[in-house]
């Protein structure tokens, strides 16, 4: 039986992380799937932690991200479970994890384990071979790609350029919450 254990962290935005890659998706998963503010992503947070801050960084305030470490092959299946069970409403892929990354073949199995009730997205255009519903990146030429399966490519024309900007420094945001879980056994 797999007991989750659950740490609940407030995060506070810094100067040191850098949400280039994960700041457009975001704010475009927002348009197209407007009131969604829980956020999951399935990695190997130790080797992740990177990404991880930079997807957080990204998110809108007051938004909750919930990580599930996996860190064997093994954990993906209960992984995507737990995304369900924690609900999550739009899952992230990252574009660089050892695991559950945009292409592997895991990350496919868990956007087919949730797709039915959760978009998922990715900044590469292999997220959208996986079945997520869009990606922008870097590697998509900074396009939005969207999968006409789940969104309507009609939006495409609907969503305009997309800003980011950094939050001063003195501004008093709530942080994103941050629920790092794990399909591990205790």
């Amino acid at each position: 039986m797999f007991r989750p254990s659950t740490l609940f962290i407030l995060a506070a935005l810094t100067a040191t992380l850098a949400a280039e890659d994960f700041g457009p998706v975001v704010k475009a998963a927002g348009l197209v799937f407007p009131g969604k503010s829980h956020f999951g992503v399935v990695c190997n947070y130790g080797r992740s932690r990177a990404a991880v801050g930079d997807l957080l960084q990204a998110l809108p305030e007051g938004s909750t991200l919930t990580v599930v470490d996996a860190h064997d092959y093994s954990q993906v299946a209960t992984a995507g479970a737990m995304v369900l069970q924690k609900g999550v409403q739009l899952l992230a892929l990252l574009p660089n994890d050892p695991i559950v990354r945009d292409g592997s073949p895991f990350a496919t199995g868990i956007v087919n384990q949730v797709k039915h009730n959760i978009p998922a997205f990715g900044t590469t255009p292999a997220a959208i071979k996986n079945g997520c519903a869009m990606a922008l990146g870097a590697a998509t030429g900074w396009e939005l790609l969207l999968n006409p399966a789940l969104v309507d490519p009609a939006l495409k024309g609907i969503i305009g350029p997309i800003e980011i900007t950094k939050a001063p420094q003195a501004a008093a945001l709530e942080p994103a919450k941050v629920q790092l879980v794990s399909p591990a056994s205790h």
